[in-house]
């Protein structure tokens, strides 16, 4: 298993390393993965991908699909609602107080 290299869709070689893997801010561990030097894909053995998993359970993640939402302008505003299914699971109040920075040019983080 460790030790072996496989070709990857790219061309390139997969090989074994040791990784910190934090998925959704999750901390999963230092876990056995397989990565790509050349396109930089990652992938998981069974062993590994069942550690996340029970992490991803244990935050109340794992299953919880990705939602699209709409953007639209109210005044000087820009407008999002966010779902009511992920507004239970992180138990949000009305008039609560958060915190939002971009990261990056395509991501918004939101701070409760």
């Amino acid at each position: 298993m460790v030790g072996e290299s496989y070709p990857c869709p790219c061309g390139g070689r997969v090989k074994w390393q040791k990784k910190n893997v934090v998925i959704d801010s999750v901390e999963c561990g230092t876990l056995w993965i397989e990565k790509c030097p050349k396109c930089g894909s990652e992938y998981f053995p069974e062993e590994s991908i069942n550690i996340v998993e029970q992490k991803l359970k244990e935050a109340g993640l794992w299953g919880v699909q990705r939602k699209e939402v709409s953007f639209w302008k109210s005044g000087d505003s820009v407008v999002m609602r966010i779902p009511v299914k992920v507004a239970r699971m992180l138990n949000l109040k009305t008039n609560q107080k958060a915190s939002l920075y971009p990261e990056g040019k395509n991501k918004l983080v939101i701070e409760i």
